[in-house]
């Protein structure tokens, strides 16, 4: 069968590279088609594989353009589905689905989770629990948005992701600085324009956690499990681990909350990834991405599991019933790793992480010689990662933890004058 990927992500890959081997064609669209190469080892040859085509689009983020590129393409070879792997590009994926009579999801709901200030007045007066919010489509009027909410907040882009420009502030520096930074933000790189909305939301101390769903159809919402999401320090809020299990404290009530979240927001298809923040009082609704979740996560399923997830995403854009990964009696766990000071890399070794019990895999993600950022701001400041399995969350935190510094990252840091 034929899919139609809209952009992806770099470990999305793995579901082309998953689906051409299953025999299925795919079309990949791409505002800049080189970028997958660059951060994906599977991306070279998926690129070269007979079934597999790339178009390249420079106007892949204009939804009505995007959707003519799908009609002749559909013309040409038809489409049976239609999918992503990526954030920025749900919303174009339900527009395509919907103008080509094939299944996913609807174009409200998409909208409903890929903005959060939506999200957040969607669900405003539902008693869903959320933060104190206030919402601004003009820079100009965050510094009176601030105050209203008051500080601590945390500011973020209405359609931001991977953590990037959302920030602690916890007085008036902070604010101002955070405007001069974000008055040269246009948008996201790789044709991704950002819209002008901005949420300024009450700080919620707590843990991070998210619930990973499938929604089968309308009233068919199956909550599969809970995700671990290690923060770093503020100001910056950078995702550095993850864990895939069963049986969190508040599984149930978080379980229950998810499939309201998703009904209010009219989310009525695909794998959902929620997110909320364990709050004193209770979880708080963080976020809802109405795809994936991203970075390993997808492969900690698979770990638990054994189901592919990314070729369960495939599988429903084709109008089957996908196989639900479910976690299993293993517990598979991540940390990501960065860069403690600006430099270029010249070598990450990992021979030392097969000697802590639960080893799985590692991978860099920057190939010596690549210059690299402190990690500190995003997600996008990640150089690694590396994956251990164990009996139980608490077990592979302490292993992962253990790997972790059995890294072996050299770099060079500039030269002494």
């Amino acid at each position: 069968m034929h899919i139609l990927m809209i952009e992806c992500n770099p470990n999305g890959i793995a579901g082309i590279a998953g689906a051409l081997e299953l025999g299925h064609e795919v079309t990949l669209v791409s505002v800049d088609p080189d970028f997958y190469p660059a951060v994906s080892p599977l991306a070279e040859a998926a690129y070269a594989h007979p079934r597999c085509r790339v178009v390249k689009s420079e106007q892949a983020f204009s939804i009505d353009e995007l959707i003519a590129l799908a009609r002749e393409l559909h013309a040409e070879h038809p489409i049976d589905g239609v999918t992503t792997y990526s954030e920025y590009h749900t919303v174009h994926t339900a527009a395509v689905a919907q103008a080509l009579g094939l299944p996913g999801m609807s174009v409200d709901g998409a909208r409903n989770a890929r903005h959060k200030h939506l999200t957040r007045l969607t669900l405003d007066g539902t008693g869903v629990r959320q933060p104190r919010f206030a919402h601004v489509s003009d820079v100009t009027k965050v510094e009176a948005a601030v105050r209203e909410v008051g500080f601590p907040c945390v500011v973020k882009p209405s359609d931001g992701t991977a953590s990037l420009h959302v920030l602690h502030l916890k007085d008036e520096d902070d604010l101002a600085a955070y405007l001069a930074e974000l008055a040269d933000v246009v948008d996201y790189g790789r044709g991704v324009v950002r819209i002008p909305d901005i949420l300024i939301e009450e700080f919620v101390p707590g843990e991070l956690i998210s619930v990973e769903s499938c929604v089968l159809g309308k009233g068919e919402i199956v909550n599969l499990g809970v995700t671990d999401r290690p923060l770093s320090g503020f100001p910056y809020f950078i995702e550095m681990g993850a864990t895939y299990f069963d049986g969190h404290p508040l599984q149930e009530e978080l379980f229950a909350t998810t499939t309201r979240v998703l009904e209010e927001l009219g989310i009525d298809f695909g794998f959902i990834h929620t997110e909320y923040l364990l709050g004193p009082d209770g979880p708080v609704l963080c976020e809802v991405n109405g795809r994936l979740v991203g970075g390993i996560v997808p492969t900690l399923m698979e770990i638990s599991s054994g189901v592919d997830t990314y070729l369960q995403v495939i599988r429903q854009a084709l109008g089957e019933r996908p196989e639900l990964p479910f976690p299993g009696r293993t517990t598979a766990g991540g940390h990501w790793f960065g860069a403690p000071i600006a430099g270029t890399v010249e070598s990450i070794g990992f021979d030392a992480l097969p000697e802590v019990p639960g080893f799985h895999s590692a991978q860099a993600y920057k190939k010596p010689g690549t210059d690299v950022a402190r990690l500190s701001k995003s997600n996008f400041d990640w150089i690694g990662h590396i994956i251990f399995t164990g009996a139980d969350r608490d077990e592979v935190n302490k292993r992962c933890e253990e790997g972790l510094d059995r890294i072996d990252l050299k770099m060079r840091v500039g030269v002494a004058r």
